[in-house]
């Protein structure tokens, strides 16, 4: 049996690995949140009052004072009339997709979305469709191929998608929408607090009208908390609520809710997190192309990238790791099928911290 690495610190720019201190550009802690003590005092008072144990659910008309937390904090952040917060990320596609289900006919998927959001499609038992990769023409070809006179769409897509980091344009498929009365629903999971002027996501980035928008996903990325969240309108917010997903799964634990509404009002009220991201960002994107290294030109913090063949980077990833930095040699969805060097930064990231995985890269390629 593999015998896994285990990692004895938190998460962020620096990780303990088997009693070793590692420089790390692998996961998803964007704005580098982990170890920060208003968020870790927010989950211990509440575990000091509600214990360990998931709470009754909505459903049965109970709420405690996290939730209510989570929510108001949710609402004031993304400005949205109402907001939800559920047990996990993964969850989202199935409470949002089934939740608003009587309210369109088909749903269109971008064809490298991720699998939260196919299996929250196929659930509904709504016809799917797929278009390419973030092409709005591609999509206004197929709706229009697809889509019986009278019907309604719903377009549904990451905000961010993980592996590349490449944001799509959603003003664009808002556009094609609004022919149709149709409805975006976009997975913020890795957009949310990196993405945007605000971290509001790829929904605040193009500045959607948010009439027919739901956004909602993790919050284990760039807020570092445990658990998942969707906005929008009060009605479609209400409408989800019933979803049998959310209905038949717990809320989450009231220290899990406590710590994501502390983390929501410690990002809102400390912009220089995101400004600093934003600096790293740049810092290493410039540095890979200045390499000859191709990587997308956007404001995500994930730089991925393909040198060789899936040998080659694997090698790469080990010879770094050998030199206590990591970094993500993944085969996840949208990589392909040689697999991708995935990098991402941290608001925790010293500029040192990102020029030294560059030179350590140099010498390599």
């Amino acid at each position: 049996m593999e015998r896994f690495k285990n990692i004895e610190s938190a998460s962020g720019a620096w990780i303990t690995v088997d009693g070793r201190q590692v420089l790390s550009f692998g996961g998803c802690c964007y704005l580098g949140l982990a170890k920060m003590p208003a968020l870790l005092e927010a989950g211990e008072r509440a575990l000091e009052q509600f214990g360990m144990t998931a709470p009754l659910s909505r459903y049965y008309g109970f709420s405690q004072q996290p939730e209510i937390e989570v929510i108001e904090a949710a609402k004031d952040f993304f400005g949205t009339e109402d907001a939800m917060y559920f047990s996990t990320g993964y969850l989202f596609g199935m409470i949002a997709l089934n939740g608003i289900a009587d309210r369109y006919d088909a749903i269109f998927l971008d064809e490298k979305t991720h699998f939260s959001l196919r299996e929250g499609a196929v659930v509904t038992g709504k016809p799917v469709f797929t278009f390419r990769h973030m092409d709005a023409a591609n999509l206004k070809d197929v709706v229009r191929k697809n889509l019986q006179p009278g019907q309604i769409p719903l377009v549904a897509t990451d905000g961010m998608f993980p592996t590349f980091g490449d944001i799509p344009p959603l003003d664009a498929y808002q556009t094609v929408l609004k022919d149709y009365g149709g409805w975006l629903v976009v997975d913020e999971s890795h957009s949310f607090g990196a993405v945007g002027g605000l971290g509001g996501g790829a929904v605040e980035k193009y500045g959607l009208d948010r009439e027919r928008v739901i956004a909602g996903g993790s919050l284990a990325k760039a807020f570092c908390a445990f658990g998942g969240i969707a906005t929008g309108s009060a009605q479609a917010i209400d409408s989800m609520r019933n979803a049998s997903a959310a209905r038949g799964s717990t809320g989450g634990t009231a220290s899990s809710q406590a710590v994501a509404a502390a983390s929501l009002n410690y990002v809102k009220s400390h912009p220089e997190m995101l400004e600093k991201l934003r600096i790293n960002t740049k810092r290493l994107k410039d540095g890979l192309k200045s390499l000859g290294i191709w990587v997308e030109d956007s404001e995500s913090p994930v730089s991925t990238f393909t040198i060789g063949n899936a040998e080659t980077m694997i090698t790469l990833q080990k010879d770094l790791w050998e030199k206590g930095i990591f970094v993500g040699y993944t085969t996840y969805v949208g990589a392909g099928p040689a697999g991708a060097i995935r990098c991402a930064v941290f608001s925790d990231h010293e500029l040192e911290d990102i020029d030294r995985l560059l030179q350590e890269l140099e010498t390599r390629i």
